[in-house]
């Protein structure tokens, strides 16, 4: 008997990692992939806010309406930080350790069948983690009790991997981890390291960094960025806020003075770079001056896209507890600000590429026009004639 799987994913690009990865050792086991009707879905949860956690929660009632005969299986962040009781729930695997996980998943199945091909996939962009856990402890993230210690995977399985996802046809190889500007630091080596060794496979189109602290953009990083043309012109770093008092309070390692210094070192070394980066509004204790003084380094750095979340408590962490909480509606409206403030600056920053030639990754064919990222970030929709499904995954030159 073939078991048939179906995998619903929330979260972070490590999560969906991370069920990627599930799902290629699952079938090495003999399992099967369905779009409906499974015999098991498996639910990789989230738990880094409340909102995430009734998301979950949402997740599990559409898996079960997708797959009603299906046994319903709650992975992931949300079942390690809680004692999960929902009567949709079969079995619970808590925790992040694939290797355990398949275990479990397997041995709760009667039969397991052997010899079944990986899954086939379109997408262009690969996301592989090469590294978990993070030891920050910011006062609003819950991220640190779900994902434990620092860990990294060795080099030569990162990069073997990477090979098998070039051979693929994958574009563009994207790094991602809890805490990637840490890669290394509890196996003697560190992220550059890894860089260099990366950006020499063979037939590599592109890799770029998923997220990374401001505080771990170091010298030697920005260098290698600077000269290499393998590595996107791109850094996501999350500044979370602009008003020291707010940062010092969410025990951000940084000042809102040592953040911009460090972007003006790197925009010295890499004018055209896209910046973009993670805003809290409404953070307890925040004022309308705190705010104005977020609003204010926002528009100094000049971003090249926003990503705006309004303050959700989760009530394992200590922000939860914090006094002094900003109401819903003035979180709402300063989101709002924000949010059409990232509106303003992503569509300048991509005005300055116009008439200018940039190579971008296909992602998509619609209609006879090809949807592409560039390296900045941004993606672009281009008219082309005699396109297939073929052109997915490859990197091609186009004007803006």
């Amino acid at each position: 008997m073939t078991v048939k799987i179906k995998i619903y994913t929330l979260g972070c690009k490590v999560n969906q990692y991370d069920s990627g990865k599930l799902a290629a050792e699952l079938e090495r086991a003999g399992f099967v992939t369905a779009e409906r009707n499974a015999d098991l879905a498996i639910i990789n949860s989230c738990a880094v806010t409340k909102t995430a956690m009734v998301k979950s929660g949402h997740m599990i009632k559409l898996a079960k309406k997708e797959n009603p005969k299906a046994k319903i299986v709650l992975a992931g962040c949300w079942p390690k930080v809680y004692k999960i009781k929902n009567d949709d729930v079969d079995f619970v695997v808590a925790g992040n350790k694939i290797g355990d996980a398949v275990k479990k998943i397997t041995n709760y199945e009667l039969r397991i069948m052997n010899n079944v091909r990986l899954a086939t996939t379109d997408r262009a962009r690969y996301f592989i983690k090469i590294q978990d856990g993070c030891e920050q402890y910011c006062s609003y993230c819950i991220v640190p009790y779900t994902r434990g210690k620092l860990k990294s995977r060795g080099a030569e399985e990162i990069i073997c991997e990477i090979e098998q996802a070039v051979k693929a046809g994958y574009g563009e190889i994207v790094l991602s981890g809890i805490h990637l500007g840490l890669y290394g630091k509890n196996i003697k080596t560190n992220l550059v390291n890894l860089l260099k060794k990366i950006i020499k496979i063979k037939n590599l189109g592109r890799v770029r960094l998923s997220s990374i602290e401001i505080t771990e953009v170091t010298d030697e990083l920005i260098k290698l960025m600077a000269k290499s043309k393998k590595i996107c012109r791109h850094l996501h770093t999350p500044l979370q806020a602009g008003s020291d008092k707010i940062l010092k309070l969410m025990n951000r390692p940084y000042g809102a003075k040592y953040f911009k210094n460090k972007i003006k070192k790197i925009r010295r070394a890499m004018p055209d770079i896209a910046i973009t980066t993670d805003i809290i509004a409404g953070f307890p204790g925040e004022t309308e001056k705190d705010f104005c003084d977020t609003m204010k380094l926002i528009k100094q750095i000049n971003f090249s896209r926003l990503h705006v979340f309004p303050f959700s408590a989760h009530e394992k962490t200590p922000a939860a507890k914090m006094p002094n909480r900003v109401e819903e509606k003035t979180k709402a409206r300063r989101a709002k600000i924000l949010r059409d403030l990232g509106v303003k600056l992503a569509e300048d920053y991509k005005n300055k590429f116009k008439g200018k030639e940039l190579e971008i990754v296909v992602e998509q064919i619609k209609q006879n026009r090809i949807i592409g990222k560039t390296e900045f970030y941004f993606d672009v929709p281009v008219e082309r004639e005699r396109i297939n499904k073929g052109f997915i995954g490859k990197i091609v030159t186009i004007k803006i």
